[in-house]
C-alpha cells in the first residue's frame, strides 16, 4: 500500500464568518489539495514501485489554525 498526503493551511473561522462560509472555504482548500495530488501526480513514484492504483490512499488535510480537517479519497 501507499499513502499520498497533501497538507494545506487556512485561517481558523473568523469572528464574523458564518459556519457555512467557513466550511465552504475549507472545502475549497480540500479540493485544491486533491487537484494538486492529481495534477502533480505525487503518486507516480508509488506506481513506479509497482503499487497498484487501488492500493494508493490519497489524503488531503486542511488545517484551520491547529484543527485538522481530513478527507480520504
Amino acid at each position: 500500500n501507499g499513502i499520498v498526503i497533501e497538507i494545506k493551511q487556512i485561517e481558523g473561522q473568523k469572528e464574523k464568518e458564518t459556519s457555512d462560509k467557513f466550511i465552504a472555504r475549507m472545502n475549497s482548500q480540500i479540493d485544491k489539495a486533491v487537484t494538486q495530488i492529481e495534477t502533480k501526480k505525487y503518486y507516480k513514484e508509488l506506481l513506479a514501485h509497482k503499487i497498484e492504483t487501488d492500493k494508493i490512499i490519497k489524503v488531503p488535510i486542511v488545517f484551520a489554525g491547529k484543527e485538522p480537517y481530513i478527507t480520504k479519497l
